[in-house]
């Protein structure tokens, strides 16, 4: 099977007769079904991930146009936001935003437009030689100003709802990136870093012996500079300790290990008091003499500065010491504590993370340069222990460099009032896995708000415009709205071009567009209207809310959220009724693919080296919501299964050419075996219906290979001798069953292996004058409950497993197939067993080649406990000898025949010299007509001979020689 030669043909040939316009054209006008494209980054070459999710929606869309839906599959892509940024920096070699500034922004977003849009094309095409068909001829592109109008929609509708406001909080904040992030942007890893132990001096006008300290923990010692307070817990115990060095503060159950194990110090407790003792005591910094008149002048305003406050909430002893930095300017729980005690925001560092206005920190960097602030604590006398963790720790999910905090003001949506009305809501949503439902309540549930704009440039502007004056505000909802104000707009509505639309104020300022961009995930969370054109355009708006979207696990927190949340802010309605999830690729051992790692997996390399269709129907399989390991060796099982496949048909073509035989009317006269069969392929038609009806996606693929597979290894098996000894009839009926189960198969299969199936497709076409142009034309099939039949299914279910054992127990004794045996025992606890292998015992003979079947109900030995066991006698007799060699020497000449050349029809004379044992049992038992028969020989001659054809082999335990002349 020649994979990627037949895959180029079948892409042919689906462009040169369109194929797919055929397929949309078919539905048109018929019941909607809006499918939702999760856009992927426009990043160039699409990864093994973006093609399994992909493929998968194929799978989905393809199910529903074959039942009547006219589906709404228009492609998408995600092109704004920093990745673009970062690659076309990094391709003109800008490092910071003075860099862009200086290069010119107006240059610089051309850059970012057009790296979006080819890589875009690149990645349609990728995806269109998996097979995926979607239109990406009129694909939704977030950065098209009727996508960019479909935000703005959005701002007006929040800020109408007094949803949108202006605050000064500490956000995360990408120094690499030089902008805030959102909670849903940001991606945590494992790191080790260093945690310090440091003593504040307690201040005190009392004479003492020894100094008195606060033990004081963080994992940040880069925000020490910033630290206004510590932290206590008022319920907890705390203790006094003497040491040779100092009296030391700390929490009475850590004191012990503290003391011993980490700082290894003789201590003795000298008191004990409740943590809201401390409150209000004061300390001095370890930095004070570097920033004394910043401090000074902090605590002229704010008389808590460098004192113990309390908190419950954030100060347990889990680890540390139970006293707790606090620097409300780094970090949203400590802001918190501060505003509670009237502490500011104190954060000098800069968009690149470094410090400013802080004297001698000036320049350094935030986090990267926390050994630096080691290093000066430890002069200081006041480090006490460095000790390296293992901790979770935010990234940022674009450059994947790690964030800081920093107190900014940004624009910020309100969305926490509407928590309540979006899990109640998703109690409608359809998830597949339903973990996804848990998953998703519980985000939502802990959502606070969140910065919607971003300091960067490629992106959809933030449609707020303020008077530079009176400071009023307006905010512009579309296109149309904007030329009411204007008289000219920017035929691109990006920075640097919309920057420069103003207009008068009422009070004659200048209305003057704020500089900031929307975060990416508002881009995404508007997809639900903007894919449907919506509102520039009303025609498509009743298809929403999607019926169905599809993407990985992580898209809990970032798409699914946020479509749901833009929704009901801008349309009071969710954005979808049914979602699929799936997990991450990693490599066969479960580790994630990298390029340090050297184990990245491209859909490239499995496509040259298994095909599409092997790729899909491996991927599809991978049960729903978990990660997927990558493994070569499971890949080449399902490479063999579509070879399985193609055997079939083979096999089918090979019938058709040799009994010249026709599809006619597979109803007539079935045997077991053949209702079998049919009531498998219904049952299964309808079982995988409704699974795809149901988005349980993973479910479907091992019910129809187990079909062809069952077609292949258990039918076709099953009827070898009704093909070769049966009438014309009996040909006519394993013809016509084989014909129209695998048709059907082929019409299922179409949605995991759209190539091998159009291929396939073809030759029905041509070999049996199918009228339908392509596999994918077809209608789904629909399952005829009448002929189900769930009580032979299962007594087959039972009498392939009595089969499988008889052939094992045949093993054990080294007796082949061809050799028949008296008897087989069945013992079973099970009334309907016994039932089902009596009933269907001429099957259970013709495959394990025994004569007689002997079932027996045996007593069970509990109640729940089904046992049942197969026996054979294995004792040869004479007769049984004679039929075994009769069958042996056929196989051995069939062999032979076709070596040789020769069809069915061609009739020999046939010569066989052997033992004269061999040649009398034949004769004795009635075994020559029968061999005749098989061999389609004229006559059998028994002697030492000279034929054309002939060869020799070991028949049990003699040599025999056989060879044939042409009659």
């Amino acid at each position: 099977m020649d994979k990627q030669n037949y895959e180029e043909e079948v892409l042919k040939f689906w462009g040169k007769n369109k194929i797919y316009e055929k397929v949309r054209e078919k539905n048109k006008g018929k019941k909607r079904f809006y499918f939702l494209q999760g856009p992927p980054y426009s990043n160039g070459k699409i990864h093994i991930g973006t093609a399994w999710n992909n493929c998968l929606k194929d799978m989905i869309i393809r199910f529903f146009r074959m039942n009547g839906y006219d589906v709404w599959d228009r492609g998408g892509y995600d092109t704004h936001g920093l990745p673009t940024e970062n690659k076309v920096q990094k391709n003109l070699n800008l490092k910071y935003k003075e860099d862009i500034e200086k290069f010119g922004v107006e240059k610089f977003i051309k850059e970012c437009r057009k790296f979006s849009e080819d890589n875009a094309k690149i990645m349609s095409e990728d995806l269109k030689k998996l097979g995926v068909w979607m239109d990406f001829e009129n694909a939704y592109m977030t950065l098209s100003n009727d996508y960019i109008e479909g935000e703005w929609f959005f701002i007006k509708k929040a800020w109408e709802q007094k949803r949108i406001y202006r605050d000064k909080k500490i956000i995360h904040w990408c120094a690499n990136c030089e902008t805030g992030l959102a909670k849903h942007e940001l991606e945590y890893k494992n790191v080790k870093d260093d945690s310090i132990f440091l003593r504040f001096k307690v201040k005190t006008n009392a004479e003492k012996k020894k100094n008195e300290y606060l033990i004081v923990w963080t994992t940040t010692p880069w925000t020490i500079p910033f630290n206004l307070a510590v932290m206590v817990n008022p319920d907890l115990d705390y203790v006094k300790i003497e040491t040779d060095d100092g009296i030391y503060i700390t929490a009475k159950n850590l004191a012990n290990i503290l003391m011993t194990s980490v700082f290894e110090k003789k201590f003795k407790i000298i008191g004990e008091f409740k943590g809201k003792k401390l409150l209000g005591l004061e300390y001095e910094h370890p930095f004070h003499d570097e920033l004394k008149n910043i401090y000074n002048e902090l605590k002229k305003k704010h008389k808590n500065i460098h004192t113990v406050v309390l908190s419950k909430q954030y100060v347990d002893t889990t680890a540390g010491s139970g006293l707790v930095h606090c620097a409300p300017g780094c970090g949203p729980e400590d802001k918190e504590v501060g505003d509670e005690y009237k502490l500011p925001a104190f954060n000098r560092i800069n968009e690149k993370g470094m410090f400013e206005y802080m004297n001698s920190f000036n320049g350094m960097t935030a986090k990267r340069d926390d050994n630096k602030f080691i290093e000066l604590l430890d002069k200081k006398g006041s480090l006490m222990k460095k000790v390296e963790i293992e901790h979770e720790y935010p990234h940022c999910w674009r450059c994947h460099k790690p964030v800081v905090f920093r107190a900014s003001e940004q624009w910020f949506l309100k969305i926490k009032d509407l928590i309540p009305k979006l899990v109640k809501e998703n109690e409608k949503v359809l998830w597949q896995p339903k973990f996804g439902k848990t998953n998703y309540d519980l985000w939502m549930e802990n959502l606070k708000d969140n910065s919607i704009v971003r300091q960067r440039y490629w992106g959809c502007p933030f449609p707020l415009w303020k008077c530079d004056k009176c400071n009023s505000i307006e905010i512009i909802g579309s296109i149309e709205e904007l030329k009411q104000k204007v008289k000219k707009i920017p035929a691109d509505l990006h920075k640097p071009f919309i920057d420069e639309v103003k207009w008068k104020c009422k009070c004659g300022g200048d209305m003057v567009r704020d500089s900031d961009i929307l975060d990416v995930w508002i881009d995404s969370g508007t997809a639900g209207w903007n894919c449907l054109y919506y509102p520039s355009k009303n025609t498509y708006f009743k298809l929403f809310p999607a019926d169905f979207i599809l993407e990985a696990t992580e898209q809990v927190r970032l798409w699914f959220s946020m479509l749901n949340i833009c929704s009901m802010i801008a349309l009071n309605k969710t954005s979808y009724k049914a979602v699929y999830m799936h997990g991450m690729v990693l490599d066969f051992q479960g580790t994630k693919m990298s390029k340090s790692m050297g184990n990245i997996i491209s859909p490239d390399e499995v496509v040259k080296k298994a095909g599409v269709d092997c790729f899909r129907y491996y991927m599809f399989g991978n049960t729903a919501g978990e990660n997927f390991n990558f493994n070569w060796e499971e890949l080449k099982v399902k490479q063999r299964n579509l070879i399985i496949l193609e055997n079939i048909f083979n096999y089918l073509k090979d019938m058709a050419s040799t009994y010249n035989l026709k599809f006619k009317n597979f109803k007539n006269k079935l045997g077991d075996e053949e209702k079998y069969m049919i009531s498998r392929l219904n049952s299964t038609i309808d079982k995988v219906t409704k699974l795809f009806l149901e988005y349980r996606l993973d479910e479907t693929v091992a019910e129809i290979d187990n079909l062809f597979l069952e077609l292949s290894r258990t039918y076709i098996q099953m009827v070898r001798e009704k093909i070769s000894d049966g009438d014309e009839e009996d040909k006519q009926i394993v013809f016509d069953t084989i014909y129209h189960v695998l048709k059907n198969v082929l019409i299922m299969f179409s949605t995991i292996a759209p190539f091998i199936t159009e291929d396939l497709w073809q030759e029905f076409r041509e070999k049996f004058k199918e009228k339908i142009l392509s596999v994918h034309l077809n209608d789904w099939p629909k399952a005829d409950k009448k002929l189900i039949d769930e009580k032979l299914e299962k007594q087959f279910s039972v009498v392939k497993e009595v089969i499988e054992a008889g052939l094992a127990e045949r093993d054990k004794v080294k007796i082949n197939t061809r050799q028949p045996l008296s008897l087989l025992i069945y013992k079973t606890t099970n009334k309907e067993n016994k039932e089902a292998v009596k009933n269907l015992s001429e099957i259970i003979k013709r495959q394990v080649n025994v004569k007689n079947i002997k079932p027996e109900l045996i007593k069970k030995e509990s109640e729940t406990e089904t046992t049942h066991s197969v026996a054979l006698d294995v004792k040869l007799t004479p007769d049984l000898e004679a039929e075994g060699y009769s069958r042996e020497i056929a196989r051995r000449v069939q062999a032979l025949r076709k070596k040789a050349g020769l069809v069915k029809t061609n009739t020999i004379r046939c010569y066989i010299s052997s033992e004269r044992r061999i040649s009398v049992l034949l004769h004795k038992y009635n075994q020559i007509d029968w061999l005749k028969d098989r061999i389609n020989a004229n006559e059998i001659v028994f002697d030492k001979f000279s034929a054309k054809f002939n060869d020799k082999a070991k028949v049990k335990d003699f040599e025999v020689e056989f060879g044939f002349e042409l009659e």
